[in-house]
């Protein structure tokens, strides 16, 4: 898994902790991060399995009442897989680099907060892009 993460270039390998989790916490990310990789792994096995079998099911059905039945199942096994996949990969790989471009993980650095005036101007920014 570690060579994965290096490879696609994001992920929990790239955090410095600081000295106080250095200890424990390197470790116990990188141990949900392959939890959470299996997991994608098993639930992408498992859909399409399922999908598999309610294809075959609407391949035999007898009526065109129980074949719409059965496409909407396999729609829902479909949009359900894709959302499962997407938010393991949100929390395995994205939600890291979100987090260390606000510099959640070394503490906020003093020349790294915004003053206050820059605080307003972001957000009357953010007011006339939404229009309110």
């Amino acid at each position: 898994m570690n060579f994965l993460n290096s490879m696609l270039g994001f992920g929990w390998n790239n955090i410095d902790w600081g000295p106080e989790f250095d200890a424990w916490v390197p470790s116990l990310m990188d141990t949900l991060g392959t939890v959470l990789w299996v997991l994608l792994a098993l639930v992408g096995a498992a859909g399409g399995i399922y999908a598999l079998y309610i294809g075959i099911k609407m391949a035999r059905a007898d009526s065109a009442e129980a074949r719409d039945e059965n496409k909407k199942r396999l729609i829902n096994i479909v949009v359900s897989i894709v959302v499962v996949i997407v938010l393991i990969l949100f929390f395995n790989g994205f939600l890291p680099m979100i987090l260390d471009a606000f510099h959640i993980f070394d503490g906020g650095k003093k020349e790294d907060i915004p003053d206050q005036n820059s605080i307003a101007a972001l957000i009357n920014t953010a007011k006339t892009f939404l229009h309110m």
